[in-house]
């Protein structure tokens, strides 16, 4: 009776080993193309740097993203290069329609549009790469990264009592960052007042006389152009008080504040601690 029951049982355990459903294959990784150095940024932040396939001339940090396919450069996308590099999805930013719209029609790629003109926006692209490339909870950590530091740097500006007047020049002749713009929310988070805050326009073109009527305690000015003293002794600039009392910032990085990206997180912190040590806080 044992011997028999032993012989049933390697038996059934035999069919059962047999008939055991067999595991599905992993699913393949994501192949993304980023069409925006703040998304690559984002990525390479979250841990998505092998699942990144193709990217922008412009996408420059981390270094590694330098070695990424360049297949973009911000207004015209190469097709024949995206296609061979057969992406799952690609990511933009919501002005890049024109440049995506042949990839969806021509290539039928996903294209997925994330905002761009609001801070807060930063977080709706980090769950957007996190979601692309199948890294929600390391997008997630990013996130409440980058809000604990924004919190820290709001309360720093708040322990001031003074509230200065920010010009933020991004170039010549006078294109500032108007209220609709992420800069506008850093320059409020840092503690200071946007001068060109009050222009509903994210990035419009002051005219002379415009610049001078804002008068702003600090001009903010992007290294991406001169603004040495033979600049700054022209108008309308000689009429700043900013000018005449030497308080002209150029940030360590102009991507630090440039960027929607986990950078600019960097910017503010260092916004809010140049105006408002300058000024003896």
């Amino acid at each position: 009776m044992k011997r028999g029951a032993l012989v049933v049982l390697a038996i059934a355990v035999a069919g059962c080993a047999g008939g055991a459903p067999r595991q599905p294959p992993p699913a393949p990784l994501p192949r993304v193309i980023a069409l925006a150095p703040s998304l690559t940024e984002i990525a390479f932040a979250i841990g998505c740097g092998p699942e990144l396939v193709g990217d922008t001339t412009y996408d420059d940090y981390p270094p590694e993203a330098r070695r990424v396919p360049h297949v973009a450069d911000l207004v015209h996308a190469d097709l024949e290069r995206i296609a061979a590099l057969r992406p799952t999805i690609v990511l933009a930013l919501h002005d890049e329609e024109r440049e995506g719209a042949p990839i969806a029609a021509r290539l039928s790629i996903p294209i997925a549009y994330l905002p761009n003109r609001r801070l807060q926006d930063l977080f709706a692209d980090i769950a957007g790469v996190g979601a692309a490339c199948g890294k929600p909870r390391q997008a997630a950590r990013l996130s409440a990264d980058l809000q604990r530091r924004i919190r820290a740097a709001a309360a720093a500006a708040a322990r001031s009592a003074s509230h200065p007047s920010v010009l933020y020049l991004v170039g010549l002749p006078g294109f500032v960052a108007g209220r609709d713009s992420y800069l506008n929310d850093v320059i409020k988070l840092a503690g200071g007042t946007n001068a060109a805050g009050g222009i509903d326009a994210p990035y419009p073109n002051l005219n002379a006389e415009a610049i001078v009527a804002a008068d702003p305690d600090f001009v903010v000015a992007s290294n991406s152009f001169a603004f040495d003293q033979d600049v700054r002794g022209r108008p309308p600039w000689d009429a700043l008080r900013a000018v005449r009392a030497g308080r002209v910032l150029r940030p360590p990085n102009d991507s630090w504040l440039e960027r929607d990206g986990p950078r600019l997180i960097d910017g503010l912190e260092w916004l809010e601690r140049a105006i408002h040590q300058a000024r003896g806080k």
